[in-house]
């Protein structure tokens, strides 16, 4: 269920279950419930565990206890998927949490990616507690932003919004770019803002010195063959001061990665198992590799990673510069030469 259900309900009580991507929402959810329930009762009426130092028993006492002068209790376990590695629940925890008095709001945090298939998450999805704070959506994304920014004492207009959003990378296919780390950016325009108006030179000022963009767009215009975007971001990397020496080893790295999906897949090997022998990250495994490697053809990237190496040597022995060199990678590279 979406997290904005939170803030629907006039009422709360009985047990949570809060994952998703966005810390800062979960955050701001829990503060929410705690100022609406607890606030000036937080040493008496919040109790806090984390995953990996509690057992089952100690979260069932901490519910049955009474809130003292207050109505309502709130009791948070932090890291979800170390309490259920530590502790194989019975179905009297279940049942337990069936029980629970009106007066108590348990919340369990998922702070790393609990699988779906387990028990404890179809018990929160088939009674519509399972709180998902994903991602936001183009139209949240760009409310959220001008709010941040009027409470900075700053106006933005929509265009300068949606110039923010797309060197941010938020939407990108990098996962990794999160709210917390939008606010960080946020922060440093708003600091160097002499208006009251955030202008576009003031948001170039600072995203144009985020080297992980524009790694990340050189990555995926490599993948998706798209030889001018590539060579755009190879000079802006450059301008950036990133080293040439470390631009290559991605290169490499990615034709390695391709290349090892193309010859593991041939061993009647299951996806997860193709991705535990890689040794990579899900959301590269499914997301890059998967996505765009038909792109490339095992023949291809056998040639071309002797071209490589051909190409590391001459850069370490010839006078030859360094962007041409890789220039000449990329052409090969994007268009299948």
């Amino acid at each position: 269920m979406n997290y904005k259900q939170i803030y629907r309900d006039k009422t709360h009580s009985g047990a949570y279950l809060f994952f998703g991507k966005e810390k800062y929402l979960i955050e701001n959810a829990i503060s929410y419930l705690i100022n609406k329930y607890v606030k000036g009762t937080e040493a008496f009426n919040y109790t806090k565990f984390k995953g990996s130092d509690v057992k089952p028993e100690d979260i069932i006492s901490a519910c049955e206890t009474y809130p003292v002068m207050n109505e309502k209790k709130i009791v948070l376990l932090r890291d979800v998927c170390d309490f259920l590695n530590e502790n194989e629940l019975k179905d009297s925890f279940y049942d337990f949490l069936n029980k629970l008095s009106d007066f108590v709001i348990l919340i369990f945090w998922d702070t790393q990616s609990i699988k779906k298939t387990t028990k404890f998450y179809k018990y929160f999805h088939k009674k519509n507690r399972d709180m998902e704070f994903d991602k936001l959506g183009s139209a949240d994304l760009r409310n959220f932003i001008k709010g941040y920014f009027i409470r900075k004492g700053k106006s933005i207009k929509d265009s300068e919004v949606a110039i923010f959003i797309q060197e941010s990378g938020y939407n990108s296919k990098n996962e990794d770019i999160r709210l917390l780390d939008l606010n960080s950016e946020m922060d440093k325009i708003a600091a160097v803002a002499k208006d009251n108006i955030i202008k576009e030179s003031d948001i170039r000022s600072i995203i144009s010195d985020n080297i992980d963009t524009n790694i990340f767009k050189f990555l995926d215009a490599l993948l998706s063959k798209n030889t001018e975007i590539a060579i755009k971001e190879l000079h802006n990397l450059d301008k950036l001061g990133e080293p040439l020496p470390l631009i290559f080893h991605m290169i490499i790295r990615q034709v390695k990665n391709l290349l090892s999906y193309k010859i593991l897949s041939e061993k009647n090997l299951s996806r997860n198992d193709i991705m535990n022998k890689m040794d990579v990250k899900k959301f590269e495994f499914e997301k890059k590799i998967l996505t765009y490697e038909g792109n490339f053809s095992k023949n291809f990237l056998l040639e071309f990673h002797d071209e490589l190496i051909k190409a590391d040597e001459l850069l370490k022995t010839s006078s030859v510069d360094e962007i041409v060199i890789l220039e000449t990678i990329i052409i090969k590279y994007c268009n299948n030469l």
